[in-house]
């Protein structure tokens, strides 16, 4: 099939964004994480295999590119249309959306944003849409202010972030609003080979930075398993476990697998638990992929027995994920302050299962991808409070990339979006590393 062929099947864009609204739906109305969203409506769909590339990945930015800026494209549809939102069609309301998406932060062209517009409201709602389109479109300086004067992520957030890291609030703030942000990927070996073939930045000695975007399984060394997908901020917790080869290595919520997939990289024997069986399927794929072994269990950590202990434990704990709203931006809309109480009490409950697990002079490593303080530095406070045979082991400064700009005055590590001297940010990460101690 050729590109004429397969640009009549996304009929001048209407398919590509018919879809986008698919998947917003299931996000913002079903609570699907974006990941999961995308891949089960496009795996589903013929149509969507034989679009061209350009449109599979315009697609796919679309989509972020609404959520990661929904808080500002809702405050300027309320100063347009003549009900509140909540009163306004839902298909109307996606529609609109994914147009401001368009025309102000993608810079689609105006007739392109229309036209593909009506032609998806249908008949029902063609003058709504085209009117409020066409109004907005006019006076589009007067929309740009109400862009810019717009919060940008949940009140309930900023409220927390303002409070507990005043310093850091305007790059937390503006930390996520990355339009494309980048890939990062953990080679097995030859880096500079890598970077070379995909077109990439070297972050570390195994580590590269891909600003292109596109399908991730398109990419060379995909398929003969030669890389896997990983934060930079997400490399960094084995890292500070000194492994050696076979070290025998408990990695708990395992899944996906970037970090189980490092440990066995670096020669460690691993255990993966993790009670989430679809996430759990998607390390085994990975670990085919890789052509790597680990014994992998599916069970709930809390209700896991056994005799054995590990001397090196990694607990990536369940969490709000608010450090990583750059690359999942779905969560700010799906997420709760609420949440946060939930999640530290599991994680806490987390916490006390592992160090059953941990031998004697063993080390557990507990990290999260949040920026929330219950989810780190007071979840790891109450913790040796309550845990007379734990120590801390500070995480010193010569451990840590010197582009990573953290403060070196906690025994922990404080990861915040663009802690990282590079293009294109890192996550928000909490890591702290304990001893048992006798």
């Amino acid at each position: 099939m050729n590109n004429l062929q397969k640009n009549n099947i996304n009929n001048d864009g209407a398919y590509t964004r018919k879809k986008a609204i698919e998947i917003l739906v299931k996000i913002l109305e079903n609570n699907k994480p974006l990941d999961n969203a995308f891949e089960e409506s496009t795996k589903k769909s013929s149509h969507f295999s034989k679009l061209i590339n350009e449109d599979k990945s315009f697609c796919r930015l679309l989509i972020s590119t609404t959520l990661r800026n929904l808080i500002s494209i809702d405050y300027l549809l309320t100063k347009f249309l003549s009900k509140p939102l909540n009163k306004t069609p839902l298909k109307v309301l996606m529609i609109l959306r994914i147009n401001v998406a368009q025309s102000f932060f993608l810079k689609t062209p105006d007739h392109a944003v229309v036209n593909t517009a009506v032609e998806l409201c249908g008949k029902k709602w063609k003058g709504l849409v085209n009117g409020v389109s066409r109004e907005i479109l006019r006076n589009k300086d007067k929309a740009k202010k109400y862009l810019n004067e717009s919060d940008k992520v949940p009140n309930w957030l900023l409220r927390r972030w303002k409070r507990d890291w005043g310093k850091n609030y305007d790059e937390i703030v503006t930390g996520h609003l990355n339009l494309n942000p980048p890939i990062d990927l953990y080679v097995k070996n030859n880096t500079n080979y890598w970077v070379k073939k995909l077109n990439g930045k070297k972050l570390g000695n195994n580590s590269i930075r891909l600003f292109t975007p596109g399908l991730i399984s398109n990419l060379e060394g995909y398929e003969q398993g030669e890389w896997w997908i990983q934060d930079y901020s997400s490399q960094i917790p084995v890292s500070l476990l000194e492994i050696q080869n076979n070290d025998d290595v408990l990695d708990l919520c395992a899944a996906p697998g970037g970090k189980t997939a490092q440990l066995i990289s670096l020669g460690a024997k691993v255990t993966s638990i993790d009670n989430n069986k679809k996430r759990l399927f998607r390390l085994e794929q990975n670990l085919k992929r890789l052509d790597y072994k680990a014994i992998v269990k599916n069970k709930d950590i809390r209700n896991f027995s056994t005799q054995k202990t590990w001397s090196k434990i990694i607990l990536d704990a369940p969490c709000s994920s608010t450090g990583t709203l750059r690359k999942n931006p779905e969560i700010m809309h799906q997420k709760k302050e609420s949440d946060i109480v939930s999640l530290s009490k599991l994680q806490s409950d987390l916490l006390d299962t592992a160090w059953d697990l941990l031998k004697e002079g063993g080390t557990l490593l507990y990290c999260t991808c949040s920026l929330e303080k219950e989810e780190g530095e007071h979840q790891i406070e109450n913790f040796i409070k309550r845990k007379k045979n734990s120590l801390l082991d500070k995480i010193n400064n010569n451990e840590i990339d010197k582009k990573l700009n953290v403060s070196g005055q906690n025994k922990w590590l404080r990861i915040f979006p663009n802690s990282l001297n590079y293009e294109g940010g890192n996550d928000g990460f909490f890591i702290a590393r304990i001893k048992k101690i006798t």
